[in-house]
């Protein structure tokens, strides 16, 4: 008997560990669950209390109609317009949800208690307990928060019971109010106990269904999905971040170990992956040998960039027998400032990009402020002066353009990459010994989206005039000339003087 008990308190702790579970896991399906039942509910109802009211005009003698009949009709209509709102309407918040729902539900509670008063004051209540059984069948919510909301309804029907019937009445009605709230207490643990299992499950189906089956990470269409879901729920000031992954050489790899040696490595990345990320991180294989790994609520640039060289670190220790080191490019992006999802990819692949023409085996990692107001031109400005920016270009140069102002190559490729359509000219001093602007120049020259924006590279020697022409700068100017030179040559770049 004692084993019984105990085989029977161990399935449901178990239970409620799945249910408890469901309510983590499973809130956006409990959310379009919860508005279904609302439209099913709201249609049901007005069809019944239609029906009823003709049946009871034709079988029932002095039939009248009463306040909590008129206030039906209103009722109905106000919630039939939300019905036709929520089903338009692609995302609709948690609590937004549960306000419509128990706002629809409380309506209708109040509505029968109006119409048994005022309609049989003296014969027993029918409707409200019927409702009160029902109601966990029609919403779905956690077994607390169901005994709050029908104890909360009850006492509000006590109460005008009490005043409106008469003691009698009241304690009569109490007795089936109570086996109602009884029996509505214990077919919620049941439908819960039901509806936990088969949403888990349909979950682990959906997960597995979602899952590249060769590296156990997410694949392309449920890695788009979940980014997409994220970008669509996250409030304004919640920062994250992206990162790209390329193996490099890969076909090199399946070249020279064969296919087969090429998904061991893949797998190995898929591993690498889920152990240097977060649980919470969003991983998945874009596609043949590139991967993602999407941050929520990520800022922090330095973290990232550590954990993609620890990344590179422990993949180059990985050995199929062929004595190579195998290598990744990655390019990250940090968003503060609520780019979209197209942004976002757009500018994680051009700091890959980066990565690759650095010499592959490298990560660049970028933080995207959120984007300025442009009202004038941009002129990327890369050079060591700073502030003192302006002696290289005359005033009413500065004062016509929108000046992105750098002192590194990376900063200034990012953004050329971030404001590319607004872009006019790049101005880049070129340092021979420092190799600065060398990369800018590059980058620009070897991606066909930045092939119409003009470069204009400035020297300080002949050394670097030669180098800035031999990387394929447009004009290349000696930073003695005068500054009128400067500006035809910007005039005539960007085709206004």
């Amino acid at each position: 008997m004692f084993k019984t008990i105990r085989e029977h308190l161990e399935r449901n702790r178990a239970e409620l560990e799945d249910i408890k579970l469901y309510f983590q896991k499973c809130a956006d399906e409990i959310d379009r669950t919860n508005l279904y039942m609302l439209r099913k509910a709201c249609m049901w109802t007005s069809i019944v209390f239609i029906g009823m009211l003709f049946l009871s005009k034709i079988l029932i003698p002095r039939y009248t109609l009463t306040l909590g009949h008129c206030l039906m009709i209103p009722l109905l209509v106000f919630f039939f317009i939300v019905n036709i709102y929520t089903r338009n309407k692609t995302q609709i918040s948690d609590s937004a949800t549960t306000a419509l729902c128990l706002l629809f539900y409380f309506s209708l509670f109040m509505d029968f208690i109006l119409i048994e008063i005022s309609v049989e004051p003296v014969h027993p209540s029918r409707w409200f307990p019927l409702l009160l059984i029902i109601f966990p069948a029609l919403y779905v919510d956690r077994q607390y928060k169901y005994g709050l909301e029908e104890t909360f309804i009850v006492v509000i029907y006590c109460l005008i019971t009490y005043f409106g019937k008469g003691p009698v009445q009241f304690y009569r009605d109490l007795y089936t109010v109570l086996a109602a709230y009884i029996l509505s207490m214990i077919i919620s643990r049941v439908i819960l106990g039901t509806r936990s299992k088969q949403g888990l499950y349909m979950l682990e189906l959906k997960r597995y269904s979602s899952m590249d089956k060769l590296t156990h990470i997410y694949n392309k269409a449920a890695l788009l999905s979940e980014i997409k879901h994220y970008l669509t729920r996250r409030r304004g000031d919640s920062p994250c971040a992206m990162s790209v992954i390329d193996v490099d050489n890969f076909k090199q790899v399946n070249d020279s170990l064969g296919h087969g040696g090429g998904d061991q490595l893949l797998e190995r990345v898929g591993q690498l992956l889920v152990s240097n990320f977060r649980p919470s991180d969003i991983i998945g294989r874009f596609g043949g040998d590139e991967f993602i790994v999407f941050m929520p609520n990520m800022k922090d640039a330095k973290l990232i960039d550590l954990r993609c060289r620890s990344l590179q670190m422990q993949l180059a220790g990985f050995d199929l027998g062929n004595n190579v080191p195998f290598s990744l490019s990655i390019g990250t992006i940090v968003d503060e400032g609520m780019h979209s999802q197209d942004d976002l990819f757009r500018l994680a692949d051009d700091a890959l990009y980066l990565s690759k023409i650095a010499g592959k085996n490298c990560s660049k990692c970028w933080v995207a402020d959120e984007d300025v107001e442009l009202s004038k031109p941009v002129l990327v400005f890369l050079t060591s002066l700073g502030e003192e920016k302006a002696k290289l270009l005359p005033d009413n140069e500065i004062d016509r353009f929108r000046i992105f102002a750098t002192m590194s190559d990376d900063e200034a490729i990012k953004y050329l990459c971030q404001y590319q359509s607004a872009v006019k000219i790049i101005v880049v001093e070129v340092n021979e010994k420092t190799c600065t602007g060398e990369m800018v120049i590059k980058y620009a020259k070897t991606r066909e989206k930045f092939a119409g924006i003009p470069i204009l590279a400035v020297a300080s020697n002949e050394e670097g005039e030669s180098r800035a022409k031999e990387l394929g700068a447009d004009v290349v100017l000696i930073t003695s000339q005068p500054g009128k030179v400067f500006k035809d040559t910007i005039g005539e770049l960007t085709k206004t003087k």
